[in-house]
């Protein structure tokens, strides 16, 4: 079972620090984890966001006995390319309590976009909802809901000890079911209506009424995938999806009868400037990315040999006094 939660640093150099001198085991995305303080500063100054917050740092932590050291860093950088794949991220793994660890200190800007990473209650829910899945690969457990706010009686407590589900449980899987099949609050509500389950939004929060209950229970309460953040996250999600897809059905060139030919044809001439244009927009954007993977590239090998000097430096003079006594 694998848990996870973020934080922003100032100072990824310090969180970078800390991590490093504690390490069982280490490994970078998009950066030399050798080099990684020297990358992620160097990536910052070429777009410019060397203000504010230089990075994130996430804390995956693992049920003791559940993975080595080296399996708990390779879920750690499975988990950075899932939320972060365009940014340099240094992984740690840490033996150092009970619970093996990972810190994964993220650099602030996509090396694609130039944009900085977004940490907020969105962020937090996808890292959750990435790390239970990667879990789920791995065939690792998975946390469960809450059980401090689902606030089971007694009686439903008995149904699930003797494997039974409470109605709370039934509410679940019909709140899911919803979810999956509507895009806004208000076709949620009527899918619950034909389910017969009330549903009103009130303020910050949500709650649901099944027809045989003669209570209301807040989303909070059933676990934090039914709350309103929740809820509006999803939908804004999924009505991504459909707009992209929208824009794909609208770029596909008409196929229709013979009667309507001439205008197929326009169609189709329209729709091949506009694939033209992205084709066109996205080799520039191609070409800009691997022109600053270049930049960046040849500023860790500046840094690689820079540091490689100084060893040297050090070395020969350790050689120059060796056998000298110092002492006046």
């Amino acid at each position: 079972m694998a848990t996870a939660k973020i934080s922003s640093t100032k100072s990824t150099s310090r969180a970078i620090n800390y991590a490093e001198k504690r390490a069982e085991e280490k490994s970078g995305l998009n950066c030399d984890i050798d080099y990684a303080k020297g990358s992620f500063k160097a990536t910052r100054e070429l777009y410019g966001k060397t203000g504010g917050n230089e990075g994130h740092v996430i804390i995956q932590s693992f049920k003791p006995g559940e993975v080595t050291p080296k399996q708990c860093n390779q879920l750690g950088l499975e988990l950075a390319e899932k939320i972060a794949p365009n940014h340099q991220v240094a992984v740690y793994t840490h033996t150092d309590t009970n619970h093996i660890h990972n810190h994964i200190v993220i650099n602030s800007v996509d090396l694609e976009t130039g944009k900085k990473f977004n940490n907020n209650k969105k962020a937090l829910h996808d890292i959750r909802r990435a790390n239970d899945d990667l879990c789920r690969e791995h065939s690792l457990s998975v946390p469960e809901r809450d059980t401090a706010k689902l606030r089971y009686t007694q009686a439903e407590k008995a149904l699930i000890e003797k494997d039974k589900s409470s109605w709370k449980d039934e509410l679940r899987e019909e709140i899911e079911n919803a979810k999956a099949h509507t895009s806004n609050f208000k076709r949620f509500s009527e899918h619950l209506e034909e389910k017969g389950i009330s549903f009103k939004v009130r303020g910050k929060n949500v709650s649901y009424k099944p027809e045989n209950v003669n209570k209301w229970v807040r989303g909070k309460t059933l676990g934090q995938d039914y709350d309103k953040e929740a809820l509006k996250i999803e939908f804004e999600k999924r009505t991504k999806q459909q707009q992209r897809q929208d824009k794909l059905e609208r770029t596909k060139p008409n196929r229709a009868d013979d009667t309507g030919l001439s205008e197929d044809w326009r169609d189709f001439g329209r729709t091949t400037d506009i694939l033209e244009r992205d084709r066109k927009r996205r080799e520039k954007e191609q070409a800009e990315r691997e022109r600053k993977a270049r930049l960046i590239e040849k500023e860790n090998r500046r840094i690689r040999e820079r540091t490689s000097q100084e060893r040297q430096t050090a070395r020969n003079v350790s050689k120059r006094t060796k056998g000298f006594n110092l002492e006046l």
